[in-house]
């Protein structure tokens, strides 16, 4: 306990967002040595039940918008990001609006 204490703080920002809503991002201060999964403990109750339930949707971590693990070891200045998972496929969606601005006469 007393180690933990004498870690030096790293500032982390932790990044997620509700389906149609506004994106929530807030600072953490967390120890050196500190995963992903040990971050959520800094959450408060509200954020941390929105966490856990985008979690039961097979959400992915990323930092920086690169995949991770849960156990992912912080550095100082990440910026933890929950992505939760694709509605539709990138590339079908990208041919669907190709085609529709195509008969629209945008492209």
């Amino acid at each position: 306990m007393v180690n933990e204490l004498l870690r030096p703080l790293l500032h982390v920002k932790f990044c997620y967002a509700l389906q149609n809503e506004t994106p929530k991002l807030f600072d953490i201060e967390v120890s050196e040595n500190t995963s992903i999964t040990q971050a959520l403990q800094k959450l408060n109750e509200e954020n941390f039940r929105e966490v856990q339930y985008l979690l039961t949707l097979q959400s992915n971590w990323a930092i920086f918008g690169k995949k991770q693990n849960a156990d992912y070891i912080l550095k100082d200045g990440d910026r933890i990001e929950l992505c939760r998972p694709l509605i539709a496929d990138p590339m079908s969606a990208r041919r669907h609006r190709a085609k529709r601005e195509h008969k629209s006469g945008k492209m």
